[in-house]
Formats: C-alpha cells, structure tokens, sequence
C-alpha cells in the first residue's frame, strides 16, 4: 500500500498569486470540477451550506448559483484568499447570503459558532487537514437532522503517486488518504451512515447524519 505523506502546509499568500489562482480555476475548473458536480447534483440538499476550504471563491459561486442555498458560509486559513474571495463574489453580484471565516476546520470552537448546517462540503482540501478526525468530528456535530457531510478529494494511489508531473499535484495526492483510512476514521467516531466512492484519481464521502 503507497504510505500517506503528510503535506506540508503552504499556503497561497499575496494578493497577486492569490488571484493567478483564481484565473487559473476559472480557466481548469470546468475540467476538474465536472465529477464533482455530477456527485453534488445527487445530494440534493438545500439550506445552510457550509464550504471547507473556499479559496479565491470561484467554487463558492457556481454553488451559489446553481444551488441557491440559504446561506453560504466559506471557511477559509488564507486571508488572501479571503480578500479575493470577497472581491470576486461582489464583481460577479451574489455577494447576498455569502459569508468568508478565517479559520480551520480543527477549530472546535469556532466551528460550533457557526451554527448548523443542512450541507457541508470540501473539494481537494480533506488531505490538507491537520488533524483528520477531529475535522470530521467538528463537521458532524455542525450537521442539522438529516444533513450531508461530503468530502470530495484525490485518492492515494495510481501513476500520479509515483510520476512527479506536477508538484502540487504530486504532493496532494501522495498526502491523500484511502477508502480503508476514511472507513477507520468514521468507526472511531462511531459514525455507520456513510458510503465511499472512488474512481480514478479521485475518492468521495459522503456523510448523513441521521434526523
């Protein structure tokens, strides 16, 4: 089994290079968002949504968008990223309803002041997280009845663990984790009501946390 390489947090700082990012996603995002979009349209969740790891908040308006939630709250270490974030969703005008919080998913506190949630979701952020468990921990508990947890990600293994093509990419996907290391995690929360998928270069989970 290919060991777990814990990633070494770098994070994007600067408003110049946070919004050469934000260029890129606009330019790639269509191509590596589109499984991620076929799983959330199977969700089908509405309300309060909460988005781990925001970025420069191009994800945070196609969700907006075309899910119209109640509130969207984006969770977010980088307060470059926040700043841009901020900016884009004003230019794009749907700035209504979204809300961006400095902080980490490890935040107990800050987590639970948050409120509750009918969605929580990430993309590409579950191997960044210090602290794995307790960020699921943190996230279930901010679930209303009936809520969703899903975390969607690379998954650790194929030719990208070994081929260094891309750092970054290289990087996320040997810190990433497997469908047995997920399943391990959620039995030491005591958490049954999930399913796993994984495919290719990706793996998801979804979470629901019963009404």
């Amino acid at each position: 089994m290919p060991a777990r390489i814990p990633y070494i947090n770098h994070f994007i700082t600067g408003k110049k290079t946070t919004g050469e990012y934000l260029r890129m996603q606009e330019w790639m995002g269509k191509f590596y968002l589109k499984d991620f979009f076929c799983k959330f349209d199977q969700i089908n969740n509405f309300g309060r949504f909460l988005e781990i790891g925001s970025g420069p908040g191009y994800q945070t308006t196609l969700v907006k968008e075309k899910y119209q939630p109640r509130e969207l709250i984006g969770l977010e270490y980088s307060t470059d990223m926040i700043r841009v974030a901020e900016e884009y969703c004003w230019v794009k005008r749907i700035s209504d309803n979204i809300k961006y919080i400095h902080g980490t998913v490890e935040d107990k506190s800050l987590i639970q002041s948050l409120g509750r949630f009918d969605l929580i979701y990430s993309t590409f952020s579950f191997h960044r997280w210090s602290d794995a468990i307790q960020g699921i921990d943190n996230l279930y508990k901010a679930l209303n009845p009936n809520g969703i947890l899903f975390l969607y990600d690379f998954y650790r293994g194929g030719l990208f663990y070994y081929l260094n093509v891309n750092r970054g990419l290289w990087e996320s996907v040997r810190a990433s984790y497997r469908p047995e290391d997920v399943r391990q995690m959620l039995t030491t929360l005591g958490i049954e009501n999930y399913f796993i998928r994984h495919k290719g270069l990706y793996m998801d989970l979804v979470v629901k946390k019963e009404g």
